[in-house]
């Protein structure tokens, strides 16, 4: 479940998102990964799910390894607001 003011992002194949998340997890970061919310899926079928609060250091941390996301939403009032994927470094 996604809660209001939870980021989630997409990536271009499951294999990325696969090892996002496990870079992620083995780094002691909070993610999660979840199916696509259907009003966003394109492609992969799997998205990742992250607290907004932690943006700047995670997609820093995808950004190093050449895993930054495709596409990233932020649940707020029942719908999902694209949020633009800056570039981190």
């Amino acid at each position: 479940m996604i809660k209001d003011n939870q980021l989630i992002a997409l990536f271009n194949a499951p294999t990325r998102v696969l090892k996002a998340e496990r870079l992620l997890r083995k780094d002691g970061f909070t993610c999660r990964l979840i199916p696509a919310p259907r009003e966003v899926a394109e492609g992969c079928a799997l998205a990742l799910r992250f607290s907004v609060s932690d943006q700047t250091v995670i997609l820093a941390e995808l950004a190093r390894h050449d895993l930054s996301p495709r596409r990233m939403y932020r649940k707020q009032d029942g719908g999902f607001l694209a949020v633009p994927v800056e570039e981190q470094a």
